[in-house]
């Protein structure tokens, strides 16, 4: 699950007006699906598990505006994996609720 401060915190770090989505699709696969196939292959995460990926701020600054890219404030990524028992999952709204068959 992205988080909206992960959604804030990746478009910061990566999006560039002059480059479109480009950017942002290099740091999703360098960053996110790095950590989460090692997170995979390490077995911190396996079928059955949620991770909720979200932003932490490094500075000081706690607004999540447009910066251009030679501003651009430093976030880093949390990816937080919580287990839920096998019959259930997390709704749209984030309740966790049975599956249903």
């Amino acid at each position: 699950v992205l988080e909206r401060s992960g959604t804030e915190a990746i478009l910061d770090a990566s999006f560039d007006r002059n480059y479109g989505a480009r950017p942002v699709e290099r740091y999703l696969e360098h960053t996110v699906v790095t950590k989460l196939s090692r997170m995979l292959i390490s077995g911190q995460i396996h079928s059955g598990c949620t991770v909720f990926i979200e932003g932490v701020e490094v500075d000081d600054d706690k607004s999540y505006e447009f910066v251009e890219p030679s501003k651009k404030r430093i976030k880093t990524l949390t990816y937080r994996v919580e287990r839920f028992p096998a019959d259930m999952t997390l709704n749209e709204e984030g309740d966790l609720i049975p599956i249903l068959t």
